[in-house]
């Protein structure tokens, strides 16, 4: 391959990356949702119909489109994570290719990390937290649109 070749193959993958980046539901608000960790019984206690609610009006989304959308956690509760309005937001359902199923196939390859010694929680609260698509492709590679 030349220079050429591989310069504009990873141009197109930019692109591809920035493009899905945009997408509503692809990502949460860092100021609305900027994560949190668990650190008291009461901020794992569920989350009530009240603060999907909630968390539907925070992001604009009227609640009569509940159903193309999960209301995720950023950080998961089997990462730690707490049931508390500012570590929800409405995940797309629908968006390709990174989707709330490719959220939960990422979860389950950073507890596999963990459990192996090849990363702490913290680490795996910090990748997710900042940014769960890249912390996805750094994990599990880039999937394209199926």
């Amino acid at each position: 391959m030349n220079i050429r070749t591989i310069v504009a193959a990873l141009l197109i993958a930019f692109c591809l990356a920035a493009n899905v980046r945009a997408d509503e539901g692809t990502l949460p608000d860092p100021k609305l949702t900027p994560g949190k960790v668990a650190r008291k019984d009461n901020e794992r206690n569920g989350v009530t119909e009240e603060m999907e609610r909630k968390v539907f009006d925070r992001y604009r989304i009227p609640w009569r489109r509940r159903l193309e959308f999960k209301v995720d956690h950023l950080i998961p509760l089997e990462l730690g994570g707490a049931d508390t309005i500012d570590n929800l937001w409405p995940q797309s359902l629908y968006t390709k290719p990174y989707n709330a199923q490719r959220k939960e196939l990422l979860t389950h390859r950073l507890l596999a990390r963990i459990a192996s010694g090849q990363m702490t929680l913290a680490q795996a609260q910090d990748e997710i937290r900042a940014d769960w698509i890249s912390c996805f492709i750094d994990r599990l590679g880039m999937i394209y649109l199926r």
